[in-house]
């Protein structure tokens, strides 16, 4: 998996006082296309400090434009912000 950490328009899941969920989302495609993913499957949530800043680091799995592709989504604690870490 390559970074690119592009910022992305998510809809998450909050339950109670647990780590949100992501649902789905959308982000500029290479060709500039927004594509919409749902998140098919949550592998690992881990809480990490990435240049003293804290984030919740999501290893997921979904079907983008027909392929199964493994991702990151990084979600800012602080910032309240989600970006498409790794692919």
């Amino acid at each position: 998996m390559k970074i690119v950490a592009k910022p992305v328009d998510a809809v998450a899941i909050f339950k109670g006082t647990a780590r949100p969920l992501p649902y789905k989302f959308r982000f500029r495609g290479d060709g500039g296309a927004a594509l919409e993913v749902q998140v098919d499957q949550i592998f690992l949530v881990e809480e990490r400090r990435i240049a003293g800043i804290r984030t919740l680091v999501y290893d997921c799995q979904s079907t983008v434009e027909g392929v199964q592709k493994r991702y990151q989504l990084k979600y800012l604690i602080q910032e309240c912000r989600w970006e498409l870490y790794k692919i």
